[in-house]
């Protein structure tokens, strides 16, 4: 199964049980704190805007796929904002993201499909580790990875 596919699957998963809870913060954090900082950068078609969000997903483990579960998510309304999750109890997370295409995503539910995805990656296109309190990881996505 393709990383692509597998990122899809758990995103879609940990939605559509609502296993996780939505957290909608953003500016900077204070880096004495557990905060996990995201910039987002969609250079996809369309904008980012209040009905179009960029929605981003934590998770405590590096194997992003179907059994994986999110565990904190928020989005941002626009482009390059730096989105901060708060009060991060790991200590290293992985980030995915997903593009509001229709305007009718939210945390409780999978995104469509369709949906341009991606997630902060390494040189090598492996899933890389942010630690809470490290400087603003910069996840930049386009078009071409979708939701199956």
């Amino acid at each position: 199964m393709t990383k692509r596919f597998a990122l899809s699957l758990a995103i879609a998963a940990a939605l559509a049980t609502g296993a996780i809870a939505e957290t909608i913060a953003a500016g900077p954090a204070d880096s004495q704190d557990s905060s996990v900082r995201v910039t987002v950068k969609y250079t996809g078609k369309g904008p980012v805007d209040e009905t179009h969000r960029v929605w981003l997903w934590l998770f405590d483990t590096p194997d992003i796929g179907p059994g994986s579960m999110p565990i904190a998510a928020l989005s941002v309304g626009k482009n390059g904002d730096t989105a901060t999750f708060e009060s991060v109890g790991a200590a290293k997370v992985w980030i995915a993201a997903a593009y509001d295409v229709h305007g009718t995503m939210s945390a409780s539910a999978p995104p469509p499909s369709g949906t341009p995805v991606g997630v902060y990656a390494s040189s090598t296109g492996a899933p890389e580790g942010v630690k809470p309190g490290d400087k603003p990881a910069i996840l930049t996505f386009d078009d071409s990875q979708r939701m199956p």
